[in-house]
């Protein structure tokens, strides 16, 4: 009985441990494209794009949103530019217009609202975010 015990302990261990080692990526792949795009200016928008919806499409969590909602690359433009227009600007390690993209609860959001205006779409996902 104390080696199923302990079986399962190591197991939820390397769970965890893969779990943590997932999200320290995405966070730091998403640091680096809010740096290189909004600090730096080192990146044009349509490789951001590219980069961004290459993640979403690589990530077995995003990769199932993206199939359900069908999304292209140029629906993730669409909603880029709208989230852009009204949430320029950068607050902590947060900008709305990438971070929307990197997480499951804000990418099901915005795609399940694509067709929402500009200010609508970059009001639910500033809600969403706390800013």
């Amino acid at each position: 009985m104390a080696i199923i015990y302990y079986g399962f302990l190591i197991i939820m261990a390397i769970l965890f441990f893969i779990a943590i080692r997932r999200i320290m990526r995405r966070d730091n792949y998403l640091n680096h494209l809010i740096v290189v795009f909004y600090d730096k200016a080192e990146m044009p928008q349509d490789e951001l794009i590219k980069n961004i919806y290459s993640y979403a499409t690589s990530d077995f969590r995003l990769k199932k949103i993206v199939e359900k909602y069908n999304a292209t690359e140029e629906d993730f433009n669409e909603i880029f530019n709208k989230l852009i227009y009204w949430a320029n600007f950068k607050k902590g390690r947060r900008y709305v217009p990438i971070n929307s993209f990197f997480y499951v609860s804000s990418l099901e959001k915005i795609l399940k609202n694509k067709d929402l205006e500009a200010k609508p779409l970059t009001m639910k996902m500033m809600n969403h975010f706390h800013i």
